[in-house]
């Protein structure tokens, strides 16, 4: 490491040069230090000697006075540094290291200096500066380890609120389905029990608890949705969504919701794809349907669409109440209840869920409205392809002769469910055979082929109602018209097992909801 040099390294000079140096280290809190390096003599000033706790005297002037004090991991690497300093000399010599003091503790030390060349170039001297940065070091070192402390501590909570938000999602669809059986059941019974109330008064008593089972069903989906929001456990899966076949799956059911209440349902459908997620896009949908149907009591709804540019906008218009110019924000923030709200009406979680959705989404919310004359909620979204001409769409027919004398499959591990599905089926004219596992049905349709399935998603067991569904159109040799109920609103889950694509209703359905898709399924298979 020390270069060889001949000749005196200390010349005639060297007697100013010291007391130069001297009265240097004197006006400075580093420690000094000049290592002739032809002969390994160092001179250590008072403050040097006193970083590493000895006084005047008491080491020896040398370069193994430092070197026997670096702690051993540093040795070599300052070594290699002052080697690799004085065979190219660019710029200063910089290191930072630990130096043994005399109570056996260590110091952080930063060492400076620069070589001084003879007139062969080579270098004869290196003198510079050491000083004690331990208490940086330290700082360093506590901050380092609060920084990693806290971030364990981040990433423990972090995965204390995925594990949390995977127990809600898992609660959340567990809970909807409990919840949502015996709420099915009683949906298809009073469907079933229409037919036999033939006194005014018992019609109003079935009118009455339809209300009430209604508002509960309402209640239950804004409360469960709102949750799923909040948690996070919906991931959207934009895709290209024909509009005209979504928007008739949508519209449809609520044909026969508009025209109880005397209402014109009028669907205007252009034949365009839009970039979006169908089931997310069908509930923004649903609940603007919903509140126009619930908010008018005469004329109209109508539902159709403008192109702008490469977007497309979605109307919703009704002759409603209508929302007053200074609650036209606050009607989509969550819990508002405009003026036109009813009592018992719901939580006022509808439009704040349409808002988080088309967020989102990345899709735009609008609304116009005039107290008394109506309202127009808007949604703008991306297109797919260009927009085609418009296609109006017939409101459903009354009646059931479409199903009379047609065999239904029903497969549904609920009891209560089924006999409900199978009287309801019954009560239109339709036959019935039921299961509560795939085998079962396969038993009870002896080798027939149904008209139309209708199957619960998740069976006892851990079967699953698409799987048996897919073994029914492979028997058959042909796609079966059917209609899959969930309570589970995992939309990724459900994705993944509806392979098929099959037409998915979240329980409870209404009645009115079953015939209208149905129908529908049944004149898709007739086509």
């Amino acid at each position: 490491m020390t270069p060889q040099m001949t000749g005196a390294p200390w010349d005639k000079d060297d007697a100013a040069s010291r007391s130069l140096l001297g009265l240097i280290a004197q006006s400075t809190n580093d420690g000094i230090w000049d290592w002739d390096l032809g002969t390994g003599r160092v001179y250590y000033s008072p403050r040097w000697l006193e970083l590493v706790g000895h006084l005047p005297g008491e080491l020896p002037g040398h370069i193994d006075t430092f070197i026997d004090r670096l702690h051993d991991d540093d040795r070599a690497i300052v070594r290699a540094g002052i080697d690799a300093y004085l065979g190219g000399r660019a710029g200063e010599y910089r290191m930072e290291f630990r130096l043994r003091h005399k109570d056996g503790g260590w110091r952080w030390i930063m060492s400076r200096g620069i070589a001084l060349a003879g007139p062969d170039g080579r270098p004869f001297r290196l003198a510079g500066t050491h000083t004690d940065i331990t208490e940086r070091v330290r700082a360093a070192e506590r901050l380092e380890s609060e920084v990693a402390e806290r971030t364990a501590e981040l990433r423990a909570a972090r995965d204390r609120a995925e594990l949390a938000a995977a127990a809600k999602t898992k609660f959340l669809a567990t809970a909807s389905h409990d919840i949502r059986q015996p709420l099915q059941a009683m949906a298809l019974l009073l469907g079933g029990l229409a037919p036999e109330v033939t006194t005014p008064a018992g019609l109003r008593t079935l009118r009455a608890v339809e209300r009430s089972l209604g508002a509960s069903m309402e209640l239950l989906d804004a409360l469960l949705e709102f949750s799923r929001l909040d948690a996070g456990a919906l991931r959207p899966h934009v895709t290209g969504v024909a509009l005209d076949d979504l928007l008739d799956i949508v519209v449809e059911p609520y044909m026969a919701e508009a025209a109880r209440k005397g209402l014109r349902l009028t669907l205007r459908a252009p034949r365009a794809t839009v970039r979006s997620d169908a089931q997310l896009l069908a509930r923004i949908l649903r609940n603007l349907l919903s509140n126009a149907i619930k908010y008018t009591d005469r004329g109209g709804i109508l539902v159709g669409c403008r192109r702008r540019g490469d977007r497309l906008r979605l109307e919703i218009w009704d002759t409603g109440c209508g929302i007053p110019a200074d609650q036209q924000r606050q009607v989509f923030w969550e819990f508002f209840q405009g003026p036109g709200a009813r009592r018992g009406g719901g939580l006022g979680l509808g439009l704040a869920i349409v808002e988080r959705l088309a967020r989102l989404l990345g899709h735009r919310i609008a609304v116009r409205s005039l107290p008394g004359r109506g309202s127009v909620f808007a949604v703008e979204m991306t297109l797919d392809e260009p927009a085609g001409p418009v296609v109006p769409v017939p409101a459903v027919a009354p009646g059931f002769a479409w199903l009379a004398g047609r065999l239904v499959a029903v497969l549904e591990d609920d009891v209560a469910v089924a006999e409900a599905l199978a009287r309801l089926l019954a009560g239109w004219g339709a036959r019935v055979a039921a299961g509560t596992t795939g085998a079962e049905l396969a038993a009870s349709l002896a080798g027939a082929r149904p008209d139309a399935v209708i199957a619960d998603c998740q069976l006892g067991d851990d079967q699953d109602g698409f799987a048996v569904l897919d073994g029914l159109d492979a028997l058959h040799g042909c796609r079966l018209p059917a209609v899959v109920l969930t309570g589970d609103y995992d939309v990724g889950t459900l994705k993944r097992r509806n392979r098929a694509r099959r037409r998915v209703l979240h329980k409870p359905v209404w009645p009115a909801v079953l015939e209208a898709v149905l129908r529908h399924e049944l004149g898709e298979a007739a086509a």
